[in-house]
């Protein structure tokens, strides 16, 4: 046993100084600068322990300016830069969102009807409360606290009209459904079919530089977080290949100006592609009421984003493109209002096991929609709407709400908006959208280190500091395998042919 012990010891020995001799030979041929003089035995102690110490300081350098390197790079990596536009360049006119609203009283008459076929009121044979419940349920953004309450006092009456306790979503289809909406869109993506907005009833005539173009064709339906709205050229509801995609490409003989006749109250945004309407958010807006016909002059500086900004990582660069959507995202393309309403409806599944119908904009099993008792729950928590700060302040385990801007978004504002004329006992509306001065301005996003910059960078330390490169990380692998390998069986083989030779 004793011997055993002893054998597997010198074993370990001959292997440990075999290992030794390795890198002894490797120190002795390696192309590292300063490493072949501490393999070198013909020289005396006190160089070879100079020289180690050399390749201590060069290696702590190098690890000092790599790290600070990597430090900076998430600050240095990306630059936004404001430059002057061709006079030759053509424009892109942005995106248009009309959202409806409603003006004082003015319902539809198939809202009515359906308050009708609920019930009355308890003292009148129609219940306002119920319209004003349906109103919110209709239009969000018209939620005050405490409208859940109203609904109570008509539970226990038979004959009342009774708040809807679920289907919130479906419900919204169904007040504004009509079959010449099927007929229309039938020909979109089979998700559109769904809202059953009646374009038709809303879009009056659409212009754009003067020229008449199919409003229901390119104003596409979508729920958003401030309501029911139609979408010009979003990549929220549509795409630039699909024939619903408006090419509003202008050159300089073209007018910037967009003309829209409506038949009722709305509101009209001017947004980025990427874009949804978002109540909390500042954006350039227009409400046009009944019988008004506003004009709202806005100015619009593009961002551009060089080639390889997508290599960039996303640390580095501050933002995110449209197509880096989040897996629990509902939207179809990243932007800073859709990630604040992901970030809403994730908050009200935290506090309540449900959302806010207008939150998302096709229903999704993963996030159910909030019924009655789950309105009531939202209330209790003051998250009914949407609180941007709020957000912003939560501290939970499972929510992330990190929401950057989007790496396309662009610089909008309004410059002015103006009153035309009123006209009483008139429900159409019109609005002009105008572009008074011609962009000559655009900001770019530059790389300023790339994925070779990198590469460049930290080889020029290593090469300044201890003359490596690309070869020598080469000879290294190759001499701690290939080589020593062939070492080992070449001295096996000697020690057979000695063996031999002895016998």
């Amino acid at each position: 046993m004793k011997q055993e012990k002893s054998q597997v010891k010198t074993n370990w020995r001959a292997v440990g100084w075999r290992f030794v001799d390795v890198v002894t030979e490797y120190c002795q041929s390696c192309s590292l600068a300063g490493f072949s003089y501490i393999a070198n035995h013909n020289l005396h102690f006190t160089e070879r322990l100079f020289w180690l110490l050399c390749i201590i300081v060069s290696t702590v350098g190098v690890y000092h300016l790599i790290s600070q390197y990597q430090r900076d790079f998430t600050s240095r990596a990306v630059s936004i830069v404001h430059e002057s536009l061709s006079p030759f360049a053509k424009v892109k006119f942005p995106s248009i969102s009309v959202c409806e609203l409603r003006f004082k009283t003015d319902f539809p008459r198939n809202v009515e009807e359906y308050v009708e076929s609920l019930g009355t009121d308890l003292n009148d044979p129609y219940n306002w409360e119920v319209e004003s419940y349906l109103s919110f349920v209709l239009f969000p953004y018209q939620y005050t606290t405490g409208m859940f309450v109203r609904c109570q006092p008509y539970e226990q009456c038979e004959k009342c009209a009774k708040c809807p306790k679920t289907d919130y979503r479906k419900l919204s289809l169904r007040v504004h459904w009509t079959q010449s909406v099927v007929h229309h869109w039938e020909i979109l993506i089979k998700g559109l079919l769904q809202f059953g907005f009646n374009c038709s009833d809303l879009f009056n005539r659409c212009t754009l530089a003067d020229k008449e173009f199919d409003c229901c064709k390119y104003f596409l339906p979508m729920i958003t977080p401030f309501g029911r709205c139609f979408l010009f050229n979003s990549l929220q509801n549509n795409h630039p290949e699909s024939q619903h995609w408006l090419p509003a490409i202008l050159d300089r003989s073209s007018h910037l100006e967009m003309d829209l006749h409506l038949t009722r109250a709305a509101l009209v945004s001017v947004l980025n592609e990427e874009d949804v309407p978002n109540i909390p958010l500042p954006t350039v807006d227009v409400i046009v009421l009944e019988g008004q016909h506003k004009t709202l002059q806005f100015h619009r500086e593009t961002m551009v984003n060089d080639p390889g900004m997508k290599d960039i990582p996303v640390a580095a660069r501050d933002c995110y493109f449209p197509d880096e959507v989040m897996p629990w995202s509902m939207y179809k393309a990243y932007s800073f209002s859709a990630c604040i309403s992901d970030c809403t409806r994730l908050y009200q599944m935290e506090l309540c096991n449900c959302s806010v119908y207008n939150m998302s904009p096709y229903p999704d099993a993963r996030y159910p929609d909030c019924d009655f008792n789950g309105y009531l729950c939202l209330e209790s928590s003051s998250m009914v709407k949407q609180d941007v700060k709020r957000l912003f302040r939560i501290s939970s385990p499972t929510l992330h709400c990190h929401c950057l801007p989007s790496c396309t978004e662009g610089d909008l504002k309004s410059i002015f908006e103006d009153q035309i004329s009123t006209k009483r006992n008139v429900r159409d509306t019109n609005v002009t959208l105008l572009m008074p001065v011609w962009p000559t301005d655009q900001y770019r996003r530059q790389v300023l280190r790339s994925k070779l910059d990198v590469v460049v960078s930290i080889g020029g330390i290593l090469g300044l500091f201890l003359g490596a490169s690309i070869l020598s990380a080469i000879e290294f692998v190759y001499h701690f395998t290939l080589r020593a390998a062939n070492t080992s069986l070449m001295a096996r083989r000697e020690l057979e042919r000695a063996a031999t030779k002895f016998k």
